[in-house]
């Protein structure tokens, strides 16, 4: 696999195939929420099905890809060293995340677009997805800055324990049992929002994607031989569309067993993406999709703002009698247009500046030894 020099403070270490696949879960978790009108056109109607029917699983696969590229920080410095200096990942976490997170918390106090008590002190402590809040895309944020502590608590265990890679997978592979298993009781029991948001039900999914790395950095063999079952890939692939096509309509099954299904499945399409792109990496849509999933955070964190415009130009194309199909095509676009760029402009204005400011006060330790070909990359939303 090879890295590609993208833009921004980390361009020579990006992976192009790991941006690919942040485009393809934030554009799926866009043309979710984007609003669209109804369309007798068959070609908008087969556009349309997979983002609106399931679009919002572009969060599971942001946490397995999470899961996988955090866990890689933390993973290649346990292979490398046996310990883990949790501080320093912490600290970088805290300035990779926290400055566009806040930015966008003061920009909703002044602009007064939600009652403060709606929002306020849920997001300022990160328990949005404990308590809601009217920045309703936040709530998956939370899961994630609780995993990026429980994640190095588990590794400074592990380091102190002296334990070996199979033990630390099983561990990880135990608490994903338990998590699916306490997650089945709460569906069982009524408590399908608390299934769906809240980090206890949720925190397999980015524990599959750290057990992938787990065994991409400590069992590299193992990865091998399992990169090299192509077609074994492509049926678990399949399998996950199959899934998402077929039982995400059913709630109570998708939020017990469904999440679990979907983060191996995820796994295996990263897997997939890293080793399969091939000449695909070249094309101007594969690259297109990886320049989308370079932004992914920014745009994720502002790409409800697009919803007001294209409210407005729906209604404003119905009254002046344009064809459904044509106003469906001319929203959606905009919204896109309108996200994508807030995104772009917030990383390039906030991210970035504070990124290099991190990596000036606290580089990353670099080990001679490191694989050049590993995928490791800024996490997420990750």
């Amino acid at each position: 696999m090879k890295l590609f020099g993208g833009t921004g403070p980390a361009k020579a270490r990006r992976a192009i195939e790991l941006d690919f696949v942040r485009g393809i879960a934030i554009i799926a978790v866009m043309g979710f929420h984007f609003r669209t009108v109804h369309t007798s056109n068959v070609l908008l109607q087969i556009i349309e099905y997979p983002l609106k029917s399931f679009g919002r699983e572009g969060v599971n696969l942001f946490f397995t890809l999470s899961g996988f590229l955090v866990g890689g920080l933390l993973l290649r410095q346990y292979a490398e060293t046996g310990h883990v200096d949790a501080r320093r990942f912490i600290v970088r976490r805290m300035f990779r995340i926290w400055p566009a997170y806040y930015v966008l918390i003061i920009f909703h106090m002044l602009a007064g677009r939600h009652p403060w008590n709606t929002f306020l002190f849920q997001n300022l402590t990160h328990l949005q997805n404990y308590f809601g809040t009217s920045i309703t895309q936040t709530w998956s944020l939370a899961v994630e800055e609780h995993f990026y502590l429980v994640l190095p608590a588990l590794l400074l265990l592990f380091s102190r324990l002296r334990l070996g890679a199979w033990t630390i997978i099983g561990v990880l592979s135990g608490i994903c049992a338990v998590t699916l298993i306490a997650r089945c009781f709460a569906v069982a029991d009524g408590d399908l929002q608390g299934a769906f948001a809240y980090t206890q039900y949720r925190i397999d999914s980015l524990l599959i994607g750290v057990i992938l790395s787990a065994i991409y950095w400590m069992k590299p063999g193992i990865y091998h031989q399992i990169a090299k079952r192509k077609w074994l890939l492509v049926g678990c692939v399949g399998l996950l569309c199959a899934w998402l096509a077929l039982a995400t309509k059913h709630i109570a099954l998708d939020e017990s067993i469904g999440y679990t299904i979907q983060a191996l499945g995820f796994a295996a399409l990263i897997v997939f993406v890293l080793e399969y792109s091939g000449s695909l990496r070249t094309t101007w849509i594969y690259r297109g999709v990886a320049w989308v999933g370079l932004y992914s955070y920014g745009i994720y964190l502002w790409h409800s703002l697009a919803l007001a415009p294209g409210e407005m130009l729906i209604r404003k194309a119905t009254a002046l009698g344009f064809a459904p199909s044509i106003i469906w095509i001319v929203a959606l676009s905009a919204q896109f247009v309108i996200a994508i760029g807030i995104g772009y402009v917030t990383t390039r204005a906030i991210e970035y500046p504070f990124m290099l400011m991190r990596n000036a006060l606290f580089p990353e330790k670099r080990s001679s030894s490191v694989r050049e070909e590993v995928p490791v990359a800024g996490g997420q939303l990750s």
